[in-house]
């Protein structure tokens, strides 16, 4: 059943002796049923540093699961799912490839744009697989993506939004990652790359940035 909010509105004296109180009730808002309380930050803070996922800390802490990707943003947690630690780890990778040969990096300003990097001018959205055991990387572009809340989807248009698409194979040893850069406008829905791949040409080729200009400060 949802609370209902007690509002006291205090009336001036009336031409009636005596002051008096007039009761308005409400139904509680949208913005009342977001609210999350100090208890529920440290539960939210507890579960966390267990290891718990969104739905485990949203279940832990007794809030929606959209609560809970709000309250880790505003309490600067880290996401503890392993397919979105591995996607930011290939973000810092490519980004610190990129700086390392000397090319502009910007990082983008939110964490709910359509592209990660702006590399040399270029919008970059990247990619991350770890090798399978078969020796090749899978990498899925699927045409639909979620929002930040997950509450609905929408199209993902990768020519929109992003100039190039840099799917970076993580091994799972100490090797350096390899880079396979791919034009946005021609992006398949599923690509995989290994040696002897129709890729191999696209193989850690850094020119398709270098010769982008560099974006001002």
């Amino acid at each position: 059943m949802a609370c209902i909010a007690l509002h006291l509105v205090l009336f001036p004296r009336s031409r009636t002796p005596g002051d008096f109180v007039a009761l308005r009730f409400r139904r509680p808002s949208q913005e009342d049923s977001m609210t999350i309380s100090a208890l529920q930050l440290a539960l939210v803070t507890e579960a966390h540093s267990l290891g718990y996922s969104d739905a485990a800390i949203a279940r832990h802490a007794q809030i929606s699961l959209s609560s809970v990707k709000r309250c880790r943003v505003r309490l600067g947690l880290p996401t503890t799912s392993v397919t979105q630690q591995r996607g930011k780890l290939g973000e810092r990778l490519v980004a610190q490839l990129a700086a390392s040969r000397g090319l502009r990096v910007v990082w983008s300003p939110r964490h709910d744009a359509r592209h990660d990097l702006v590399i040399q001018g270029a919008r970059v959205d990247v990619k991350t697989a770890l090798r399978r055991t078969d020796g090749t990387w899978r990498f899925r572009l699927p045409a639909t993506r979620p929002s930040f809340r997950s509450q609905y989807q929408y199209r993902k248009d990768y020519a929109a939004d992003s100039e190039l698409l840099a799917l970076l194979a993580l091994y799972p040893d100490k090797r350096d990652p390899d880079v396979y850069f791919l034009d946005s406008t021609s992006a398949p829905t599923n690509v995989v790359v290994g040696r002897g791949g129709a890729y191999d040409a696209l193989k850690n080729d850094w020119s398709v940035l270098g010769s982008r200009p560099v974006l001002a400060a």
